[in-house]
């Protein structure tokens, strides 16, 4: 499947169109330092299963929605363009990964949001997220978090906490599609700055990564539990599962989920309220 680049507005997205829709749509959203790109592979494969797939850069991201001081941008903005989007494309299952998998829950309450899956995600508030690996490396982001100012990780706490379940030999070339990120953001979700997810109107799956150094699986035991969501676990993964090798067997998890949660009478409601 090819993916081509689509504009909703002054939102940059990602889009993969299926030969014969036969699944409900599905829309991806990335998390810090992060960009469409990240499911680049995961698009061409939903839309190979029927699904019409999405993949937005939110605001500040590879020329999506210009803002003067991406240091100050808040979770709040990046739900935002979400909706926004959702506006244009729902009613779609949204898809939202690490930072974006909290966005996911706070739009789970839209009646054109048909599912939403939670793939190595930041918690909601309540569940710490700060584990001893983010904690000694913290002190070298204070000043960035603080200010708040825009900031990407230091190369090597990227390798070792995002991209240690990626090939060596391929983790120049992921790290180097990361982008600088909002400080504000980073706060908020170290110290859980953020109003609490309303209710989830819709089916709920998390997946955690048995490798994950940044979010560990407990972490997504406790938010499928806050939730009462199904949840699955990819062992062999980390961080960055749509990015590695392997993904293809945590992608046919989730589209298996979406399946047996077929939400066609919720489509059917929610787009009937457009």
């Amino acid at each position: 499947m090819d993916v081509t680049r689509r504009r909703i507005g002054d939102l940059l997205l990602e889009h993969a169109a299926p030969p014969a829709p036969s699944g409900a749509p599905l829309l991806y959203v990335h998390g810090l330092w992060g960009g469409a790109w990240v499911f680049e592979e995961w698009l061409r494969a939903s839309a190979a299963h029927g699904h019409e797939a999405w993949a937005v850069n939110l605001r500040g991201h590879h020329g999506s929605r210009p803002v003067a001081a991406l240091g100050s941008v808040g979770l709040e903005d990046y739900v935002r363009d979400v909706a926004d989007v959702l506006d244009v494309v729902g009613p779609a299952a949204v898809v939202g990964h690490s930072m974006g998998g909290l966005v996911a829950q706070i739009v789970a309450s839209r009646d054109d949001v048909s599912a939403a899956v939670l793939i190595a995600s930041a918690p909601p508030p309540g569940i710490p997220l700060i584990t001893w690996a983010l904690l000694r490396r913290m002190p070298w982001y204070l000043a960035d978090v603080l200010a708040p100012r825009a900031f990407r990780a230091r190369r090597a706490d990227t390798d070792a906490l995002s991209l240690n379940a990626v090939p060596p030999a391929h983790r120049a070339s992921v790290a180097a599609r990361l982008v600088d990120d909002s400080g504000r953001v980073a706060r908020q979700l170290a110290l859980g700055r953020v109003a609490p997810p309303p209710r989830p109107r819709c089916p709920m799956l998390v997946l955690g990564a048995g490798r994950d150094r940044l979010i560990p699986p407990r972490v997504q035991r406790r938010i499928a539990r806050r939730y009462a969501a199904d949840y699955l676990e990819a062992p062999a993964h980390g961080h960055m599962l749509p990015v590695e090798p392997g993904w293809q067997g945590p992608l046919a998890g989730m589209l298996a989920w979406l399946r047996s949660r077929s939400a066609a009478p919720e489509l059917a409601v929610a787009a009937s309220r457009r």
